[in-house]
């Protein structure tokens, strides 16, 4: 089992994330959503516990990881009942439900009055084969983010092509010393690593497999993926003029999320939860933080090759309750207060770490929290976004991460690595 990380320790309160506490029927989750700014009031927490307290008549354990090892921890250990409740994303989803550790949810949705409300993808991310396997309770699609005040400078437009992104990234370098062009995730095993891969496998096909009979058959073609590791791979750290820093290869969303805040990358694909991230250890100064978010960002849909299309990673996150729990009861009510609208709008939009979250809300009554007319385009990448496949990723990522970072060290030809990776997946339909 992989070592606990930076974030896993944090919120813990002296909690293992064993059942503990001389209380075993207290109820016990794991998660990593929450706000982890110290001292700063839990609202959406506070709110959720509340909640939960209501529809169960008993307080809840809480542990939190970092997703990592989160996924690693449930995969080696939900068997033991451990723990009832889980939140997560939608390739745990997948993984989670080929091991037949997931509880399926449709006599509990059948129940709640407000379930018609969730949007149409966020249910169909969370349904496999007409079963229901978590409650949705954030959204977003992964978007461009672009430093709109270095582009006035160099007179360009907002890419909309891979060319052109890494023209306009090239002449960044060029004319800044302290901004890189563009900055991607390549860490291996990363969760932002494979998702930003999943972006623009998006623009090429609608999936990258598709049903078949009982079984799975990929829907893309080996030049395609050589494409994709050409644009986002090569040409960002390998090639002999790199749109990206060769120093930055290996790092992850530690590196490309506060990196951009803090202004040292003009392009990076991200999220919603960027939008108020203005304070903390990884925050140089909070107010170049501000000004970078508030006034010099523009949001757009991610680039593409000139042959591929607009697209998305969509990432709906569920609320999900092991089956193999003794107290499936409580575990229900778990997903429920946490996916609860009234927890979404009266919590998590009150947190100014949680407000991102609501800014592509899941549900039709939670409103949202776009303000800043430069974000606005959220909402449309939001409309191009496409869930994960249900088929089981892990093989898949690791496949992936072989051969992004060939690739992305300069070890092996992007196109080479396409015709590979495409026997690779091909073999691994039977696997999936």
């Amino acid at each position: 089992m992989k070592a606990l990380g930076v974030g896993a320790t944090a919120g813990l309160a002296g909690c293992n994330g064993l059942r503990g506490g001389g209380n075993s029927n207290q109820a016990l989750m794991w998660e990593y959503g929450f706000p982890n700014t110290e001292g700063a009031e839990p609202v959406w927490r506070n709110k959720f516990e509340s909640m939960y307290e209501e529809l169960a008549d008993g307080e809840l354990q809480i542990s939190r990881y970092a997703y990592e090892d989160l996924r690693q921890k449930f995969l080696t250990g939900a068997s033991t009942g451990d723990p009832d409740a889980i939140e997560g994303t939608l390739n745990h989803l997948t993984e989670y439900i080929a091991g037949n550790h997931l509880e399926p949810l449709d006599d509990l949705a059948e129940d709640l009055d407000y379930f018609d409300g969730y949007i149409d993808s966020a249910v169909e991310a969370v349904t496999y084969q007409d079963t229901l396997y978590g409650l949705p309770y954030e959204g977003n699609a992964r978007a461009l983010f672009v430093r709109q005040d270095i582009l006035d400078e160099l007179g360009q437009d907002v890419p909309e092509t891979a060319a052109e992104l890494h023209e306009i990234g090239r002449m960044v370098n060029e004319e800044y010393d302290d901004v890189v062009g563009f900055h991607n995730c390549t860490q291996d095993g990363g969760t932002r690593s494979f998702q930003e891969w999943m972006t623009h496998i998006y623009q090429h096909t609608d999936q990258l497999y598709v049903p078949d009979g009982e079984g799975w058959q990929l829907n893309i073609g080996a030049d395609a993926l050589g494409q994709v590791f050409d644009n986002w791979y090569y040409q960002i750290y390998a090639a002999d003029n790199p749109v990206g820093d060769p120093d930055d290869l290996g790092t992850g969303w530690q590196t490309n999320d506060p990196g951009y805040i803090n202004g040292n990358y003009a392009f990076v694909e991200s999220g919603t939860w960027m939008r108020n991230w203005t304070t903390g250890e990884n925050i140089q100064s909070g107010d170049t933080a501000e000004d970078i978010l508030n006034n010099r960002t523009q949001i757009a849909h991610p680039a593409h090759a000139e042959s591929a299309s607009r697209g998305t990673f969509l990432e709906i996150k569920p609320v999900m309750v092991n089956t193999h729990s003794d107290q499936l009861e409580k575990g229900k009510a778990a997903a429920q207060a946490y996916a609860h609208p009234e927890t979404l709008s009266e919590g998590m939009a009150q947190d100014p770490e949680a407000a991102g979250k609501a800014m592509t809300p899941v549900h039709e009554d939670v409103e949202s929290t776009i303000e800043n007319e430069n974000w606005q385009p959220l909402t449309e990448i939001f409309t191009t976004g496409r869930a994960l496949a249900k088929v089981t990723w892990g093989p898949v990522r690791e496949e992936f991460y072989t051969y992004m970072q060939e690739v992305a060290y300069g070890r092996t030809d992007p196109y080479d690595a396409g015709e590979q990776f495409h026997e690779a997946l091909q073999d691994l339909e039977s696997e999936i």
